[in-house]
C-alpha cells in the first residue's frame, strides 16, 4: 500500500477520519467509506470502528475484529497495512 501524499482524497472513497489504537507499533488507522456507503451511517461506523479498536490488540487480528463489529450494522471492512511503516487504512463498504 502505498500512503497517498498530503492526505488527498481516493476516488470513490471518502474520509471517515482516524481512529486511535495504540498497539503493535500502529498509533491510529485511518478510516474510509466507499460510494456505497450513506453519509447519515457515518457516525454508526465510526463508533463500531472504535469498539473494535477497543477490543483488539495485534494488527493481525484487526480485520476479524473490526468486520465482527461492521458486520451487525450492515458493513464490512478491508484493511491495507504496509508493515514497512506500520501505517492501517481501513476501507468500509456495504455489505452484501
Amino acid at each position: 500500500m502505498t500512503p497517498v501524499p498530503g492526505g488527498l482524497a481516493v476516488p470513490g472513497l471518502r474520509r471517515l477520519g482516524s481512529v486511535p489504537w495504540n498497539h503493535d507499533g500502529v498509533s491510529a488507522f485511518i478510516a474510509r467509506a466507499g460510494e456505497d456507503v450513506p453519509s447519515y451511517d457515518d457516525w454508526m461506523i465510526r463508533a463500531a470502528l472504535v469498539r473494535g479498536a477497543i477490543a483488539c490488540k495485534r494488527v493481525d487480528q484487526l480485520g476479524r475484529t473490526l468486520n465482527r463489529e461492521l458486520w451487525m450494522i450492515g458493513y464490512l471492512a478491508r484493511l491495507e497495512i504496509d508493515v514497512s511503516d506500520r501505517t492501517v487504512v481501513v476501507e468500509v463498504r456495504k455489505s452484501l
